[in-house]
């Protein structure tokens, strides 16, 4: 990391670094975050080009940004960099020029970037995972200039990906450098930077998520080292997100920076499960219903992070009653829930499949280890002390972000979000993919149907949150 520049009160690079034996592996050797960062993009280009071959290759979308009295930075960057543009998506601005990574748009980007000497991304989350997929494919340097605090998923070495309809999180690999201009950043949709407020409240809820699928024996092992970079941020996140709406430069910069920390713990440890679990699958589902009707994902994510925190209090109350007894599904009988659950989405079934080969290798899993469900529940006591660091309470998130521009209700996100889809979204999340979360310790203790997400976003309604 030769230019980390994460100053106070929102530090970490380096110490993120240190935590992993093998720094070699982390690709990103420059971060640069400010008012000013864009001039020195021209520098940081031609240093991770180097003596290659072939042309700077730009990758947008339509959309045109503002910086000073400049109406479209991406022409001008274009032009400074000597570089071919490429656009992917809509030709139109706004909303509508939204980009989605599924198949056929990685072929297209692929196909566009082929030839590049040198690859730069100028966009926000999901410009960035087809660049980095377009980056590891050709081999080539890349570039990533932010234009908005809205995902952690600039600094990681993965991308989210539309697979048979079905959102996957998809190795790719890290950029080269991270240029964020808070000069441009300050000026995006409002909504775009709550969303990045809304992505980061995965730090109330993922971690145990983690910790739990950890202690189980699946999947990474859990780091507390790589959770202690950025959860004791969390109350910095909440004061911020009030500020953001007045444009308050220092809190605009800590979002950003605390997003590239954030995003860097994902790529050390190896997974996503340092800031994703159950909020985001709900988060998933509902971008794979609601499609182009979707509100921004990290909108989503907060308010499935009450939901989440929720679901985490029911758990904790059901096992400190004692005698808890769990029963592994049917394979048959939740086959046909999976299907009955996705076939709406593609009537070829080829999501609901996708969905099931997820859900079906954790399934598997348990069956063959129900000694390791025994063990956890037999040691419950010891695992539930050390989720009260991690997890808050709906409550206290909503005292946090009352008056701010990041939403507490999924009303508040679009039409689209009747309670109809909400519900279906909370009850089935789990069921898409195979990382284990609360939701599914809840399903192997009884307590977590239709009826039971039905009855916790009526108890969340009543104090004002979910719905």
């Amino acid at each position: 990391m030769t230019d980390p520049r994460m100053p106070a009160p929102i530090a970490g690079l380096s110490d993120a670094l240190a935590a992993t034996p093998d720094v070699a592996s982390v690709r990103l050797g420059t971060v640069i975050v400010g008012p000013d960062a864009l001039a020195e993009l021209t520098g940081v280009v031609s240093a991770v080009r180097g003596p290659r071959s072939g042309p700077v290759v730009v990758l947008t979308d339509a959309v045109a940004y503002a910086r000073g009295d400049d109406p479209d930075i991406k022409a001008t960057l274009v032009g400074s960099l000597a570089a071919e543009r490429v656009t992917i998506g809509p030709s139109v601005a706004g909303d509508e020029a939204r980009v989605h990574a599924d198949e056929a748009t990685v072929a297209e980007v692929l196909r566009r970037t082929r030839d590049a000497g040198v690859l730069v991304s100028i966009g926000s989350g999901t410009l960035t995972d087809l660049s980095k997929v377009a980056a590891a494919q050709h081999d080539v340097p890349l570039v990533v200039v932010q234009s908005a605090a809205s995902v952690n998923g600039f600094t990681d070495d993965q991308s989210v990906l539309l697979r048979d309809g079905a959102k996957r999180t998809t190795p790719s690999r890290y950029p080269d450098a991270l240029v964020a201009d808070t000069g441009i950043i300050g000026r995006a949709p409002l909504s775009l930077n709550a969303a990045g407020v809304g992505d980061l409240m995965s730090m109330f809820v993922a971690p145990a998520d983690w910790l739990l699928a950890s202690t189980l024996g699946m999947g990474p092992a859990y780091q507390q080292g790589l959770i202690d970079l950025v959860r004791p941020h969390g109350p910095r996140l909440l004061e911020l997100a009030h500020g953001l709406e007045a444009g308050v430069a220092a809190d605009v910069e800590d979002l950003t920076r605390l997003l590239a920390l954030s995003g860097l713990t994902m790529g050390l440890g190896g997974c996503t499960a340092p800031s994703s679990g159950t909020e985001h699958v709900i988060s998933h589902l509902l971008e794979m219903r609601l499609g182009e009707g979707a509100a921004w994902h990290g909108l989503q994510v907060g308010v499935a992070t009450v939901v989440a925190v929720g679901l985490w209090q029911r758990v904790r109350r059901h096992l400190a009653q004692g005698g808890a007894s769990f029963t592994l599904p049917d394979v048959d009988a939740v086959r046909g829930r999976v299907f009955e659950a996705f076939m709406p989405l593609d009537p070829s079934g080829r999501t609901a499949r996708e969905c099931w080969d997820g859900y079906a290798r954790k399934l598997t899993w348990l069956t063959e280890n129900p000694g390791r469900i025994e063990s956890l529940l037999a040691d419950w006591g010891r695992l539930d002390g050390a989720l009260d660091p991690i997890l808050m309470t709906p409550g206290g998130l909503a005292d946090g972000l009352r008056g701010s521009a990041v939403p507490l209700r999924f009303t508040e996100l679009g039409e689209g979000y009747d309670r109809a889809t909400v519900e279906w979204a909370v009850a089935h999340g789990h069921l898409m993919r195979d990382r284990f979360t609360v939701a599914d310790l809840a399903d192997l203790l009884g307590i977590w149907d239709a009826a039971d997400a039905a009855a916790l976003l009526d108890d969340l309604a009543a104090d004002g949150l979910a719905l």
